[in-house]
């Protein structure tokens, strides 16, 4: 099934969850924030299957001054 991720299509098999989906991709999902169709996503939601069509982007935190 495809998706989009950060802005690309991309090839999911059916049945991973966003937190595979991101380890696959060598993104540490404790180091992102993750966004799933608008709506930001807390850590439960690491365990959420994605679906067809879903627009997925992870954004790094950095902190500083």
């Amino acid at each position: 099934m495809k998706i989009s991720f950060n802005g690309i299509s991309q090839e999911v098999a059916a049945g991973t969850t966003i937190g595979e989906f991101l380890v696959q991709r060598g993104v540490q999902p404790a180091a992102v924030v993750a966004e799933r169709n608008g709506e930001i996503l807390d850590a439960g939601a690491l365990g959420d299957v994605l679906n067809e069509g879903d627009a997925l982007n992870a954004f790094r935190v950095v902190a500083g001054g």
